[in-house]
């Protein structure tokens, strides 16, 4: 500008110097980059960043969900879940020790050193689910898009209040069965790893039931699932048909929909080996030995991994176009809920109590004969309940064999 900016007005020579400043900083912050883009680029792959991305994205979808794993616990109240879960945690745990029955959502969590040639610590978040009405609800919180990819489900099933944890089974298996794979659909369209381990872990499933020959008649569950058969020392004093045949039902329910089935006893010696083997397979992949994965015989505790059991060694009952239909008639027959049956007795009770106090010598004689015919029927029914489902047993039970 010269000495011709004595010239300007105060207002103008602020204006111009501004100018000249911004003029100044553009020519710094060209040149700037002109360097920058002359100077050679960091070879990002070979740097440390680099090879950190990399190696992440070499990551097997395997290891990207191994080293967290979800465990839901769930099943009727005072079936026993608490137990199997502390003795799991605590193997050393004192049998005579009765936990307090679980509110809501209990949380424990198990972890395990890896092996030498990983060394990666394996860590299991465990929920144990009350099972007081209304709880149902909760299951949302271990079952999530961030953790169902890692989940393992349990069901307990009390075998000393069969058809009332029947029936509880059933209802648990559809019902979880629906939020898993709501919840494997959402994992999936997240993030293209998380698309990865839902396709894995379908795969995985899948394979469970390649050379089984119920590969078709069967519908495996979306997530690894165990269900346990608990208080087994209970059955020591049942008939031995009415065992069997729940045994069967059992293992029914388990094969068709791709479950372990562990039958499993604080009181015995021996009686939580199986269980322990079950879940350290399931959470930890540490293989179990032989003689903890299967056992068939009613007699015994059963133990048999997903996949292993065969529709023709169970058999179904004689002349049924549906087996789960009928196979839970035979348990509700055979195991009738103790608790409505009380109920009902108490309140028969009461009238019969109530028409003492009023004799009536016709009457009396007309409900005595009522009763008794009433009995007969009752005894006919069941006969005719025993004869349809013929073929359990041989000729004893009514088990045909796999051949309709």
């Amino acid at each position: 500008f010269g000495s011709s900016i004595w010239l300007l007005a105060p207002f103008e020579l602020l204006e111009c110097y501004i100018q000249q400043q911004c003029w100044h900083w553009e020519q710094i912050a060209m040149s700037s980059r002109r360097k920058k883009e002359a100077a050679p680029r960091e070879d990002f792959e070979n740097s440390v960043l680099g090879r950190l991305v990399e190696e992440h994205r070499q990551l097997s979808v395997d290891e990207q969900f191994s080293s967290d794993i979800v465990m839901l616990a769930c099943g009727m109240k005072r079936s026993g879940k608490t137990s199997i879960v502390d003795r799991f945690i605590n193997p050393k745990k004192d049998d005579k020790d009765i936990p307090k029955p679980t509110v809501a959502l209990d949380y424990k969590y198990a972890r395990r050193e890896g092996g030498e040639q990983d060394g990666r610590k394996l860590l299991a978040h465990i929920y144990d689910l009350g099972g007081e009405e209304g709880n149902e609800n909760l299951v949302a919180i271990p079952v999530s898009p961030s953790t169902v990819g890692n989940l393992v489900v349990c069901i307990m099933v009390d075998l000393s209040e069969p058809w009332p944890a029947f029936e509880a089974l059933c209802r648990w298996l559809e019902q979880l069965r629906a939020q898993v794979t709501q919840n494997l659909e959402l994992l999936a369209k997240e993030s293209p790893s998380g698309a990865n381990r839902v396709a894995a872990l379908e795969k995985a499933r899948e394979e469970i039931f390649q050379d089984n020959p119920d590969k078709a008649s069967v519908n495996p569950f979306p997530c690894p699932i165990v269900i346990f058969g608990t208080k087994c020392d209970v059955l020591a004093d049942v008939d031995p048909e009415k065992k069997r045949s729940l045994c069967l039902a059992l293992r029914f329910f388990a094969h068709v929909n791709g479950a372990s089935l562990v039958f499993s006893s604080v009181r015995e010696k021996d009686g939580m080996v199986g269980a322990r083997a079950i879940l350290r397979k399931l959470i930890f992949g540490v293989e179990a030995k032989s003689s903890h994965v299967e056992q068939l015989d009613p007699a015994k505790p059963i133990t048999v991994l997903a996949g292993r059991d065969r529709l023709e060694a169970i058999g179904k009952p004689h002349g049924a176009s549906e087996p789960a239909k009928a196979w839970r008639d035979i348990v509700k027959t055979y195991f009738p809920d103790t608790h409505t049956t009380q109920k009902k007795d108490t309140a028969h009770q009461k009238v019969q109590d109530e028409l003492q106090r009023f004799p009536e010598s016709s009457i009396d004689g007309m409900v005595a004969q009522r009763t008794m015919e009433l009995d007969l029927y009752r005894r006919q029914v069941e006969r005719n309940q025993r004869l349809a489902s013929e073929g359990v047993e041989g000729s004893k039970f009514g088990l045909a064999s796999g051949h309709s």
